[in-house]
């Protein structure tokens, strides 16, 4: 007995596990798009930015207690320098915070009529690549389940009592 793929697919998103991975890859997929959105953001508002490279020039360690998790907890803060005719100017990426091995350049582009606006060179990259690992890890589950249930579907067709 041969079922459609439309009938195996719904009887494999109804099937608990795959309620979860429809849910799973549809945050997924907000993960990847809200990334793309940030990029494309940021690429349209530093069209006419100029690039630099900032250097690293320290960073600032603060401890505070979690009371929920009943310890304490360190985020360091790294800064970076970078040079506009003859100015210095001071950059600090929100996604250095958290890590205490910080790069020792930092691509930026800035604002040329206010260099205090900058914005870090890739800084979205990672989030694609975090979401595009979870939508494929997802998509392998999603045809597993479809596999398992079209197997499922075909032994009890050609097995009934």
């Amino acid at each position: 007995m041969n079922f459609s793929k439309k009938e195996i697919f719904l009887k494999t998103i109804k099937n608990i596990y795959g309620i979860g991975y429809l849910t799973l890859f549809l945050a997924g997929l907000a993960f990847i798009l809200a990334s793309l959105i940030n990029m494309y953001l940021d690429n349209k508002q530093s069209i006419e930015y100029k690039k630099t490279t900032a250097k690293f020039h320290g960073y600032s360690k603060e401890t505070e207690y979690d009371p929920i998790d009943e310890r304490y907890e360190t985020e360091y803060t790294g800064y970076y320098t970078f040079e506009v005719n003859g100015k210095t100017y001071k950059a600090s990426p929100k996604y250095t915070q958290g890590d205490s091995d910080f790069k020792k350049t930092l691509k930026i582009k800035y604002d040329p009529t206010n260099p205090n606006v900058y914005i870090p060179e890739g800084s979205y990259y990672q989030n694609i690549l975090v979401g595009l690992g979870i939508w494929v890890i997802l998509i392998i589950c999603l045809r597993n389940g479809y596999d398992t249930e079209k197997k499922a579907l075909e032994y009890y067709a050609t097995h009934r009592q």
